[in-house]
């Protein structure tokens, strides 16, 4: 009898190590998203289940993220300017500290959605900046866009983002099945 229970006992020990495990890396390392909205076509699109990487996650330029906007509300964007840098748009043109940048992931937006005049509306740093002065963004916040740029809510709007915001870096498309694959 006391081999049946210890035989137990180590299966339930087993699978309360297991579920400890895959609740502590889905919460902390790999955490399911779904876009909500159209702001990243063509890169995602409404309903798309994306994978976010959380663990020791430093934002770099031109990553997907995923972070806070408010309680319990999560926005999708691209990491425009981070912590240092200057950022301006003038005739559709990204300017990173002065110098012009390609941004290859809207070539096919610009095809696809239907837009009058510019595809993303001219700018500088210190309009969209919510701190006064903002030269360069300051440490800690980042600046933001979406995709798809005449329907997005990002930080021409908001403002730039605090680091304490991101939750972490949209790393692969997991549905549907026909999209899943690395988030470029």
């Amino acid at each position: 009898m006391k081999k049946v229970f210890s035989e137990i006992f180590d299966w339930v020990k087993t699978f309360v190590i297991i579920f400890i495990a895959v609740t502590l890396i889905h919460k902390y390392v790999f955490t399911p998203v779904k876009v909500d909205g159209p702001s990243m076509y063509p890169t995602l699109h409404d309903g798309d289940s994306v994978i976010l990487w959380e663990l020791g996650y430093e934002p770099e330029p031109f990553d997907v993220i995923v972070f806070e906007y408010s309680p319990d509300v999560y926005y999708v964007k691209r990491v425009i300017g981070v912590p240092g840098q200057t950022v301006s748009y003038h005739q559709d043109q990204l300017y990173i500290d002065g110098e012009p940048i390609e941004e290859p992931y809207l070539d096919e937006g610009k095809l696809l959605v239907s837009y009058s005049g510019e595809f993303t509306w001219d700018f500088t740093l210190q309009e969209i900046c919510q701190f006064d002065p903002c030269d360069v963004i300051p440490e800690g916040y980042y600046l933001v866009l979406g995709d798809n740029r005449p329907h997005s809510k990002d930080s021409r709007h908001i403002g730039l983002i605090s680091e304490d915001q991101i939750l972490g870096k949209a790393t692969w498309i997991q549905w549907p099945l026909s999209s899943f694959g690395r988030i470029e």
